[in-house]
């Protein structure tokens, strides 16, 4: 084997990253091997619609659960992420509409079959989209077990659970309250629902006591509900009414002029508009609910699905609803039943993917009776079986768990599960099968397809092997089961988790999942949600291009306050790429200095490489034995945080080593040191195999070809994880750091004084007896890094003002002269903007000291403390005008 001499000279992702993905698949690295220590690694992977492209939030998602999968397999547990697809049942649909209506074809114009034909076709055109996006982000998945949501064996799974929660009478078929999209022709959840604040009106009613002079103020903002009224509800604690309502006395419904009852129901809020609510069953939830409890009529719909008034409507039927309303106020108004009228700020609910106005209606759907299920989830909540991380999603875990409805899994749409339910044409009885009786010439299917999240509830178990899992569990299962952890936004904690936990509880008595990781969102810079209307969305494949995989995935998972929603800047993946350079070169020196026949066997056999290193630590020179504590160190730091799923604790430690400690000294300093030392090969192969494991979850393209350049035999993929058995030397880090912080503040002066980089500088370190001798053997050191021609400890401090001065520690300083290194432009700008600041900052206390109130209200201290400050600047002021009458 000969050296490496095709190292190119800059870090360049586009040259190696799809190939490197490539050679990772093709050579099997995602499959899950033999344990080595008998644990596995199990992680679901929420799932991304078959039809999506690529958002930062998906990237993010992806990242992270990277990071997880990759350490895991590195440590040796038996590791298995599955790639997945869902049928996106609302927007596969949409698109197959719009696709059908650019050739003037409505989906109700042609058969069932032959729609799922064109939904398929769609399908097959978009689906390896969203997986080769997952490839460029470096997703480690095993695509040789990717699933879709309609393979026939998940169907098979999906129909299975149906049937039996049918069984187990835990669903149901039932009339209700639901909130339809006009535009999709389906139910829709409250989930599916947002929420706009819009300028309405507010119409105040007059309610007329029948064989009375009294009346009841009742406001709403659907002034056509009222021709189906039902009742008026008021508070049962609302003194006003006691006497009304123990009279029996009817309201006199307006316009139709028929008696309704008064009743008593605490849903009213007493603070709210008038006190009294009209109850009109069929068009609020609320309302049917109050129907419900005091057996009023449920059913009378004045408003069809699509806006327009029923023949319940009367003389107001066939038109629409807005016409409508305009009618009935003004009959209102003529029969002096409409006291006012106010404007009115309204939440009004519109479908999350079509954009239109949302319905509320009665309808026959079907459900999951929740409360037998979620009385399991809580126990085992409360017995700590699965952890929510961060613990502060434990509220609103809590908040949704304890307050779930009975779910409506039915939805009116072709693009599948349909929901396996036949009925027989003649009788009308039906049938709750997993058969297909479809083919049957007596029976006709339900209609209905089954909420997008029924199956995906299913998804921990039913990807790991087609089985009726609660009768045959497969190998998969058993090995797998449940997941180690479940990798989510925190805000489908609802949509997905919940109901997993609800499906698998019920079906196992086990969590799906022992761990729930939720992360955070992604915002614009300054804070903002991205968003189309906003313009300020990220496309993350233009990140890739621009700066390549790692820079992003190194942005989006450690560059943030842990589970704090992140700021995307633009400018951080153009600071990580800088980082990816110096990295980059890091290991070109490394190639091109340090080679030679040896080197191979110390790269590819570490565990003779670090016994060499321990047999022989007493031999090892100081930047050496310093060197090898602090990696074991930061082994150890991030190995800590792996297994505590916080990915972001001990990045900057990493950054910091990498970037200060490893590049910026510790390779400076071996170039000074290499012909005194015995084994610095071993140290540095050492050092750096160890770095590129610890990076490689959260950049891997970059560090597997690093690791490929640098002459190791194995993929770094399926290297083992650091497990140094060296031992951390703190004496020596102590000693070592005093001299990294005495170079880093030498550097800010040269930097803040602006020294021309080229140009060497004086330096000076005052230093008492702590410290002297470490400082004293590190002189050459010091003076190659911070480019000094000279670098002498004093036993007294300079008096010359025009040195840049710093303290490091109460007994070290250090005295800078830049004299003859600056470039004078810019340290001219420097010292008149400081001047100029100083001047300002004197002017601000000399009006505070000024004023007489000031000086005779404050405390004596306050006021001696603002005069020191003035002394204090006008020192400052006369420093800085001397320096600059000196630099002419």
């Amino acid at each position: 084997m000969t050296q490496n001499s095709e190292f190119p000279k800059k870090y360049s992702p586009k040259d190696f990253e799809q190939n490197i993905y490539k050679n990772w698949e093709d050579s099997g690295n995602f499959k899950p091997t033999k344990s080595k220590t008998w644990e596995n690694f199990y992680i679901p992977i929420p799932p991304p619609n078959v039809t999506w492209i690529l958002h930062l939030w998906h990237a993010i998602m992806l990242s992270l659960e990277d990071i997880m999968t990759r350490y895991h397999r590195m440590k040796g547990d038996s590791t298995i992420w599955i790639p997945w697809t869902d049928h996106a049942w609302i927007s596969t649909q949409a698109k197959v509409e719009e696709r059908l209506a650019k050739k003037w074809i409505s989906k109700h114009e042609i058969w069932r079959e032959a729609f799922m034909k064109e939904a398929w076709a769609w399908k097959e055109e978009h689906a390896n989209i969203i997986t080769n996006q997952f490839r460029k982000m470096g997703a480690s998945c095993d695509w040789s077990k990717e699933k879709f949501t309609l393979d026939d064996d998940l169907n098979k799974s999906v129909k299975k659970a149906f049937v039996d929660l049918y069984n187990k009478w835990l669903i149901y078929k039932w009339e209700y309250m639901v909130n339809y999209s006009p535009k999709l022709q389906t139910v829709l959840s409250d989930q599916e629902v947002i929420y706009k604040e819009e300028k309405w009106k507010l119409y105040y009613i007059t309610y007329f006591v029948d064989w009375s002079d009294n009346e009841i103020i009742v406001a709403t903002t659907r002034p056509e509900t009222l021709l189906w009224d039902v009742a008026v509800a008021v508070n049962p604690k609302d003194k006003r009414y006691k006497k009304l309502l123990k009279s029996g006395k009817k309201l006199i419904l307006p316009i139709l002029n028929k008696p309704i009852p008064l009743i008593w129901d605490e849903m009213v809020d007493m603070e709210f508009w008038t006190w009294a609510v009209k109850i009109t069953p069929a068009h609020d939830a609320n309302d049917f609910d109050v129907a419900k409890r005091h057996n009023l009529p449920l059913t009378e719909v004045v408003i069809d699905k699509n806006g327009t008034m029923t023949e319940k409507a009367g003389i107001f039927a066939w038109i629409d609803f807005m016409s409508a309303r305009q009618n009935v106020v003004e009959l209102l108004k003529s029969k002096w039943n409409l006291l006012k009228i106010e404007d009115y700020t309204n939440r009004v609910g519109y479908c999350e993917r079509s954009g239109c106005k949302v319905e509320t209606i009665i309808s026959t759907q079907w459900f999951v009776k929740i409360w037998p299920i979620v009385e399991k989830v809580i126990a085992w909540y409360k017995k700590q079986d699965f952890e929510i991380i961060p613990k502060r999603f434990n509220k609103t875990f809590e908040d949704w768990i304890f307050n779930l409805r009975d779910w409506c899994i039915s939805r009116q749409l072709w693009w599948w599960h349909q929901i396996p339910v036949f009925y027989h044409k003649t009788t009308g009885q039906m049938i709750v099968t997993e058969e297909d009786l479809s083919k049957n010439p007596d029976y006709i299917q339900d209609p209905d397809v089954l909420d997008t999240w029924f199956s995906s509830a299913l998804w921990p178990f039913s990807i790991l092997g087609y089985n009726m899992w609660w009768k045959e569990q497969v190998d998969m299962v058993k090995q797998f089961y449940p997941a180690s952890v479940l990798e989510t936004w925190h805000d489908i904690i609802f949509f997905w988790v919940i109901r997993m936990l609800l499906f698998w509880y019920e079906f196992t008595n086990q969590t799906p999942f022992k761990k729930i990781y939720l992360h955070w969102l992604v915002r614009d810079k300054i804070g903002r949600k991205m968003s189309k209307s906003l313009g300020n969305g990220i496309d993350p494949l233009d990140m890739i291009e621009k700066y390549g995989t790692d820079p992003l995935r190194l942005t989006l998972t450690i560059w943030n306050t842990p589970w704090n929603d992140l700021k995307f800047d633009e400018d951080k993946v153009e600071e990580h790429m800088l980082f990816m350079n110096k990295l980059w070169n890091a290991c070109r020196f490394i190639n091109a200095n340090l080679w030679d026949e040896t080197i191979i066997e110390l790269w590819n056999d570490l565990a003779k490489t670090e016994k060499t290193i321990i047999d022989n630590y007493d031999k090892l020179l100081i930047s050496e034995k310093w060197i090898l504590s602090r990696v074991k160190s930061l082994s150890d730091l991030v190995t800590t945080s792996m297994e505590d799923y916080n990915f972001a604790e001990s990045w900057q430690e990493l950054l910091n080593f990498t970037k200060n400690e490893f590049c910026d000294y510790y390779i400076e300093e071996f170039k000074l040191t290499k012909n005194t030392s015995k084994f610095w090969n071993q140290v540095i192969v050492y050092v750096m195999n160890t770095l590129l494991k610890l990076w490689h979850p959260y950049i891997p393209f970059i560090t597997e070809e690093l690791y490929n350049k640098l002459w190791f035999k194995d993929s770094l993929i399926v290297s083992d994880w650091p497990k140094l058995k060296i031992k951390r030397d703190e004496d020596v880090e102590k000693e070592k750091q005093v001299i990294i912080d005495l170079i880093k503040e030498i550097r800010r002066l040269r930097a803040e004084n602006n020294v021309i980089p080229s140009n060497t500088i004086k330096v000076q370190i005052y230093v008492r007896t702590k410290n002297l001798e470490t400082i004293t053997n590190s002189l050459d050191i010091i003076s190659w890094i911070v480019k000094s021609e000279e670098t002498i400890i004093v036993d007294k401090k300079p008096k010359d003002i025009n040195l840049a001065y710093s303290v490091i520690k109460a007994w070290i300083e250090v005295y800078v002269d830049t004299s003859n290194a600056l470039d004078l432009d810019k340290e001219t700008d420097r010292l008149k903007l400081a001047i100029d600041d100083t001047k300002e900052y004197i002017a601000i206390l000399d009006k505070k000291l000024l004023n007489e109130s000031f000086v005779r209200k404050a405390p004596p201290a306050l006021v001696r403390e603002e005069m020191e400050k003035k002394e204090q600047a006008k020192q400052k002021l006369e420093k800085l005008e001397e320096k600059l009458k000196n630099l002419g």
